[in-house]
């Protein structure tokens, strides 16, 4: 197949329920030759947070000179930005040619169950017993993992830095074996039809990624008591302890060694829309991130733990590694500054958890600022939870339908600001929205901040590389 048939044959996977469980990836990578078996790997979950500590650790590996696979989801403009290499997309050749490789063992599998079914002379009953030997094809997830692992053992990478899809233990990243380290990123309320209704639930789905004896670091579940004079609530505690206590307690069951990151001793020195300066234990100098938003120092302070037991095992990442990879780093729409005058912000936050991180993040840099939100949110997420926090320093709306099946419809939601005494203006395209936002801004303090689904978030970018 070329690029445009692959591309074809991905979104025509149907969305049909499937059972739980990792064999089918395990099909696949069994007739591709196991490619994952000749990597290593450092295996990422958690709720939020999780793109940016892979984007971190995967500019500081590179530049401690290591040959770097980075596989992360979703996309936001083209499926080639989930497989990277050292920092660059897999090219549209190469993602036609494992793609292509994918189907052909796919298509394999599914004949050889379908034979099976003959020689047993139970094809086309309607029987329990046939429905429990059938091939269900991979979903879509699936198929680019696979793809992915069999790139990047092509490339014979070094080290790949591998983001689960949703939850962990069923999760078909999971399929891995050889983890260098296992991340748990903080955790909060997403996905809770299927990972759970409890933090504790929704910890013990990502914990699923801890296999026996491997390292695993764990990151601070909340900003609290970060900064200085900022001190956690008793709920905050509470629900920091329930996290805790699931992710310690499946170490002790694998006999996995948990690292949680140092914050003693943490200082922020400066802020600005163009990074921050923190001074930690880790290093004696301060470190410059080129993110911004106190939620990344905790993302930060990961890496800086992960980095310290990557260097007990063999040693090889620098502190001028360390430096130059944060200095460095991208990560599109995660509190990306797309314009200055006015500021637009682009955040991926499209959850109660990232909400509150992203709303925090611009009154620390801009107090009480009144910002003005683009926003487009799915159906299924807790929306009242999420607005509540919008209303805090709101302004005004622009309202969005995202390209999904479980997308609320933007004037839905304009109706629904409007009723909380907001003014809310829907439109139906990202293009539109985002010229009538910097249409009406009055000067350059003016502050625009796009989020709530990463559906959106592709095509608002684009707005700006047309601009």
């Amino acid at each position: 197949m070329d690029y445009t048939a692959c591309l074809q044959y991905i979104k025509e996977i149907p969305w049909t329920t499937r059972k739980v469980g990792l064999h089918r990836i395990k099909a696949l990578l069994k007739a591709l030759g196991r490619p994952d078996k000749d990597l290593k790997f450092i295996h990422v979950a958690g709720t939020n947070g999780k793109g940016s500590v892979c984007a971190m650790l995967d500019a500081v590996l590179r530049a401690a000179g290591l040959r770097t696979g980075l596989f992360t989801s979703p996309h936001l403009e083209k499926y080639n930005e989930r497989m990277k290499v050292n920092g660059k997309d897999i090219s549209d050749k190469e993602f036609a040619e494992v793609i292509s490789k994918v189907k052909k063992v796919s298509d394999a599998l599914s004949k050889k169950h379908d034979k099976t079914l003959r020689i047993k002379g139970i094809e086309g009953k309607d029987s329990s017993k046939k429905r429990n030997m059938e091939w269900e094809s991979p979903s879509e997830f699936e198929v680019l993992t696979a793809a992915g692992l069999l790139w990047f053992k092509e490339k014979k990478c070094d080290i790949v830095i591998l983001e689960v899809g949703l939850g962990g233990e069923f999760d078909s990243t999971n399929v891995i074996e050889d983890k260098e380290l296992a991340i748990i990123t903080p955790i909060g309320f997403d996905h809770t039809a299927i990972l759970g209704n409890s933090l504790g639930e929704i910890a013990s789905a990502k914990a699923g990624i801890i296999t026996k004896g491997c390292d695993v670091i764990c990151s601070r579940q909340s900003r609290e008591g970060l900064i200085a004079n900022d001190y956690p609530l008793r709920e905050v505690v509470k629900q920091k302890m329930e996290i805790l206590n699931v992710i310690s307690s499946k170490c002790m069951e694998m006999h996995a060694k948990m690292h949680v990151p140092d914050t003693f001793g943490f200082k922020l020195i400066s802020k600005d829309i163009d990074g921050q300066v923190f001074r930690s234990r880790y290093y004696d100098e301060p470190l410059r991130l080129n993110f911004i938003g106190e939620y990344q120092l905790l993302n930060a302070l990961t890496v800086l733990e992960a980095v310290k037991v990557l260097n007990k095992k063999n040693k090889i990442i620098s502190e001028k590694a360390v430096r130059k990879g944060l200095e460095t780093v991208t990560w599109a729409a995660r509190f990306e500054v797309l314009n200055r005058n006015p500021i637009f912000i682009l955040d991926g936050a499209h959850n109660e958890h990232g909400i509150d991180a992203a709303v925090d993040a611009l009154r620390w840099l801009f107090g009480d600022k009144k910002i003005t939100y683009i926003l487009g949110i799915l159906s299924d997420k807790n929306i009242d939870a999420m607005l509540l926090k919008l209303y805090s320093n709101a302004k005004d709306f622009i309202t969005l339908t995202p390209e999904s099946s479980r997308a609320l419809a933007g004037e839905k939601l304009a109706e629904r600001l409007r009723g909380a005494g907001f003014t809310a203006v829907n439109f139906d395209s990202p293009k539109e929205a985002v010229e009538y936002a910097l249409g009406k801004s009055s000067g350059t303090d003016d502050v625009i901040c796009s989020l709530g689904s990463l559906y959106l978030a592709g095509t608002i970018r684009e707005c700006f590389c047309q601009r």
